[in-house]
């Protein structure tokens, strides 16, 4: 081969080179793009979790403040039957919005 032939040989490895080395610049660019996408969305699905876990704190607080103020107000001494958890379930079901007239002797029977 000839100085001549080898110039042209290393001229052709050069563009390639070239070439090879902007297509990897575009990748990691696209790299850089993706990782900070994913960044993002790490970031937004770790605020759902940690108002999830403050969410869940309130509840367990709340649960609990309302069973103290249960037991304080002492229900373990009602008698309940199944047919009166059967009426509060149905209320319930229907809303709340009851047409059934309410007889006030039997809010006396419950001894509050």
């Amino acid at each position: 081969m000839t100085v001549y032939e080898n110039m042209l040989l290393l001229e052709e490895r050069v563009k390639k080179a070239t070439a090879y080395i902007k297509k990897l610049r575009a990748e990691i660019e696209e790299l850089k793009r993706n990782v900070r996408l994913i960044t993002a969305h790490n970031e937004e699905l770790q605020s759902y979790v940690d108002a999830y876990k403050e969410d869940e704190e309130r509840i367990a607080q709340s649960i609990a403040t309302s069973l103290e103020a249960l037991n304080e107000v002492g229900l373990d001494n009602l008698d309940l039957s199944v047919e009166d958890f059967e009426v509060a379930e149905q209320f319930s079901a229907t809303g709340g919005d009851s047409t059934d007239e309410i007889d006030v002797s039997d809010l006396d029977d419950l001894n509050l």
